[in-house]
C-alpha cells in the first residue's frame, strides 16, 4: 500500500510539474494596478504559432498547452504601448508586464479603418455606399498601410484599375481623389481628433483563447477561405493569388504546400463533399477542382454546364451533409447562375437566376453585374439559398425541381454578401455596404434589421451560425468578431490579435471553436502575413456585450433606393424625362450589352442614328453622373427605333 501510495504521489507531482512547464504565468500592470482585457501572447516563431488570453479583472493571465521552449511574449491593449518580452521560457511564473499609455504615432497607428474610413467625407451617403461597395471589397481604407504616400496620378491609376472590378459613379470617380488626398495625406492626419480607443473587453471575451497560425511568405497574404476536418485537427486554406492550397495539422503544427495544377487558376473557395474530399471554386479559370484527401492529388473539372468549356467565376460553395447524392453547390460571380456539381459523375447543372428586372431595387444601375456570391443550405428542408452583392437580392433554389423554381427577394440594406442558413431555417445575411446584419423568415417574408456600433464605417463581410445558433458576423473594419445572441438580442465582440485583420469566412469545428483566415492587401496588414485563428469562447454567455434592437427599415428612405435626380435641360428635357423611367427590353437584359446594341444599330436609318446622337448628346449634358450609361443609351435607342421613322 506504501509503494502504491508513494507511486501515486510521485505521478501527481511529476503530472503538476509537466502542466507547469507547458504554462506562462504572470499578472499585467499599470501604474502599479492590474489591467483587465489585456492580450497576452506567446509566439513560437519556430511553428509560425502563436497562442493568447485575455487578462482577468486583475490583471492575471495563464497561457497553456506550450511547447517545453523559449518564447516571445507580447501585451497588447488598444490605449496602451505593446511590450515584448524576449525569451520567456515555458513554465515561468510571476512575469510581470509593465502597461504605458500610448501617444503621438504610437496611438495613431491603432486606429481601426472605420475610425480611419469615418474621416473621409462624402456630399451624400449614395456616394458612400458606393465607395463602401467596391473599394472596400479588399482595402481598409483609410488603414496606415492604405495611406501610404502618392500622388494624384498614382491614386487615379489604381482607382481605373480597381474599377473593373465593381462600377463607381462618375461623380464618385470625379472627386474621390481629391477627397482621399485631402483626408489622408500626412497634413492632413495630422489635423485628425486624437484616436479615442474601444474600452477595454470585459466578461465573456476575455474569457476566450486565441490561437493563429502564419502562412507562406511574408505579402503572400490572400488566403481567402479555409475549412477544416470536425475535430479541427486538419485545417486547409487556398491562397487565391499564388495558387496553392496549404494544409496545417493543428497539433504538430507542420505545414504543407500544394501547387494547384498549371492551367487552372484562383482558388477562391474550398468545402469538404460528404466523403471527407476537398472541393475549390477556380474563378480565374472557370474551373472545381477536386482535391482527393487518399491520393494527395488534385482533380479538374470545368465549372460549367456541358457543352460550355468553363464557368464565368465561380464564387462560394456548399455541400449539404444530408444530400444523398453530396451536390456540390456553387455561386458564379461572372454569371448571374447557380450551379451543382454531381461529385460522382461530374455532371454540371446549370440555374439561371431572375434577370434585373424580374425584382425591385434590383442593383439600382451601379453594378457591372448581379455577382451571385454567398450561398448555403437550409437543415429544414434542404432549400438552396444564395446572395446577389450587386444585385442586391437574396434568392433560393428548389433542388427537387427542374428549373429550381427560383424566388428572389430583395433585403431592406445595401450588399448581401456571405449569408447563412440556421439550424431553425432562418436566413441570416451582412449587409457589406450598410455596416448591419438581418435575418430572413422564409415562412413569413419577413425581415429583422440589426445595426453594427458605428455601422456606417463597417464593412461585414460574412456571417457564419453556429450549432448553438448563435450568429458570428466578421468585424471586417475593425480587427473584431462578434457573437450575436438571437434569444437576447445581445452582441459580444472579441478582438483579433494582429491589426488590419481583413476576414472573409468563419468555420466551426464539432468542440465550438471559431476558424477565421485573415486576407487582404499584404501591405495594409500588420505582419505582412495571412493567418488562420482560432478562438475557443469557453464563455458563451451575454457578460459584457451590448444590446441590439432589430427593426425594419423604412424602404421610403432607404439612399440606394431612391432614384437619382435628374434635372433636363433642353428642347428634349420632358421627352428625355419620359425615357429615362422606361424599362430596358427583355432581350437587352438576357443578353450582353455591346452585341445587342451593335445588332439594333445595323438595322436604324441615317435619320435615327442622327436622332439617337442629338438625344444622346443632352442627356448626357443634363445627367454627367449617370450609373451604368450603357443602359440609358439602350433606352434612347429602343425609343428612337420605335417612334422615329
Amino acid at each position: 500500500m506504501k509503494q502504491k501510495l508513494i507511486l501515486s504521489l510521485l505521478a501527481f507531482v511529476l503530472s503538476v510539474l509537466l502542466a507547469d512547464a507547458t504554462e506562462i504565468r504572470g499578472k499585467v500592470t499599470k501604474d502599479g494596478k492590474g489591467v483587465v482585457g489585456v492580450f497576452v501572447s506567446a509566439h513560437d516563431t519556430e511553428n509560425r504559432k502563436a497562442s493568447g488570453v485575455f487578462t482577468a479583472a486583475d490583471g492575471t493571465y495563464v497561457i497553456d498547452e506550450l511547447r517545453e521552449k523559449d518564447y516571445r511574449v507580447r501585451a497588447r491593449q488598444k490605449g496602451l504601448n505593446d511590450v515584448w518580452l524576449e525569451d520567456v521560457t515555458a513554465g515561468s511564473k510571476g512575469i510581470e508586464i509593465k502597461m504605458t499609455n500610448a501617444t503621438g504615432w504610437k496611438l495613431e497607428r491603432q486606429r481601426t479603418a472605420d475610425s480611419a474610413f469615418g474621416m473621409l467625407k462624402f456630399d451624400d451617403m449614395r456616394d458612400k455606399l458606393n465607395f463602401k461597395m467596391y473599394c472596400t471589397y479588399c482595402h481598409q481604407v483609410g488603414t496606415v498601410g492604405f495611406r501610404t504616400p502618392e500622388e494624384p496620378v498614382d491614386w487615379e491609376t489604381m482607382i481605373r484599375r480597381m474599377n473593373g472590378f465593381g462600377a463607381l459613379y462618375p461623380h464618385t470617380k470625379r472627386t474621390i481623389v481629391k477627397r482621399i488626398m485631402d483626408t489622408y495625406t500626412g497634413e492632413a492626419v495630422d489635423k485628425w481628433p486624437k484616436y479615442v480607443p474601444p474600452s477595454p473587453p470585459t466578461g465573456a471575451s476575455t474569457k476566450a483563447k486565441i490561437t493563429w497560425w502564419e502562412m507562406g511568405k511574408r505579402y503572400e497574404s490572400q488566403y481567402h477561405d479555409i475549412d477544416l476536418t470536425p475535430d479541427g485537427r486538419l485545417l486547409y486554406a487556398v491562397n487565391i493569388t499564388k495558387g496553392y492550397m496549404v494544409t496545417v495539422d493543428t497539433k504538430t503544427d507542420k505545414q504543407v504546400y500544394k501547387k494547384f495544377p498549371r492551367g487552372s487558376y484562383g482558388p477562391h473557395s474550398i468545402e469538404p463533399d460528404n466523403d471527407g474530399h476537398m472541393w475549390v471554386t477556380m474563378c480565374a479559370s472557370g474551373q472545381m477542382a477536386k482535391y482527393d484527401i487518399h491520393n494527395k492529388e488534385f482533380e479538374i473539372y470545368s465549372s460549367a454546364e456541358a457543352p460550355a468549356r468553363r464557368g464565368g467565376y465561380p464564387h462560394t460553395l456548399r455541400v449539404n451533409p444530408k444530400d444523398s447524392e453530396g451536390l456540390i453547390w456553387y455561386t458564379d460571380a461572372g454569371r448571374n447562375s447557380v450551379f451543382s456539381l454531381h461529385p460522382k459523375t461530374k455532371l454540371v447543372k446549370e440555374y439561371h437566376l431572375l434577370s434585373a428586372n424580374q425584382a425591385v431595387a434590383a442593383g439600382k444601375g451601379e453594378s457591372k453585374g448581379i455577382t451571385p456570391y454567398g450561398i448555403d443550405y437550409s437543415p429544414i428542408d434542404g432549400m438552396i439559398w444564395y446572395s446577389k452583392l450587386n444585385g442586391n437580392r437574396i434568392g433560393r433554389i428548389d433542388p427537387s425541381k427542374p428549373d429550381g423554381d427560383v424566388k428572389e427577394w430583395n433585403p431592406p440594406f445595401r450588399g448581401p454578401r456571405r449569408l447563412h442558413v440556421a439550424p431553425d431555417g432562418i436566413i441570416w445575411v451582412p449587409g457589406f455596404a450598410s455596416g448591419v446584419f438581418g435575418k430572413f423568415d422564409p415562412d413569413t417574408e419577413k425581415w429583422l434589421v440589426y445595426d453594427l456600433p458605428n455601422k456606417d464605417n463597417q464593412i461585414p463581410y460574412a456571417l457564419n451560425v453556429a450549432p448553438n445558433g448563435h450568429v458570428w458576423i466578421c468585424g471586417t473594419g475593425n480587427d473584431t468578431i462578434h457573437r450575436f445572441n438571437p434569444k437576447t438580442e445581445m452582441l459580444v465582440t472579441y478582438p483579433l490579435p494582429n491589426r488590419v485583420s481583413y476576414t472573409r469566412e468563419i468555420e466551426f469545428d464539432d468542440d465550438g471553436n471559431v476558424w477565421t483566415p485573415t486576407s487582404g492587401p499584404s501591405r495594409h496588414m500588420e505582419t505582412g502575413y495571412g493567418a488562420i485563428i482560432k478562438i475557443e469562447p469557453n464563455d458563451f454567455s451575454d457578460s459584457g456585450g451590448i444590446k441590439l434592437k432589430g427593426y425594419m427599415p423604412d424602404r421610403s428612405k432607404l439612399t440606394y433606393e431612391q432614384p437619382l435626380k435628374v434635372t433636363y435641360n433642353g428642347s428634349n428635357a420632358k421627352l428625355l424625362q419620359k425615357i429615362h423611367k422606361t424599362e430596358l427590353p427583355e432581350a437587352y437584359l438576357n443578353g450582353k450589352h455591346q452585341p445587342y446594341v451593335d445588332a439594333t444599330y445595323k438595322k436604324l436609318t441615317e435619320k435615327q442614328k442622327h436622332r439617337i446622337h442629338v438625344l444622346w448628346q443632352e442627356k448626357r449634358k443634363s445627367d454627367p453622373d449617370m450609373p451604368n450609361a450603357g443602359q440609358h443609351f439602350v433606352r434612347i435607342m429602343e425609343y428612337v427605333k420605335h417612334n422615329v421613322k
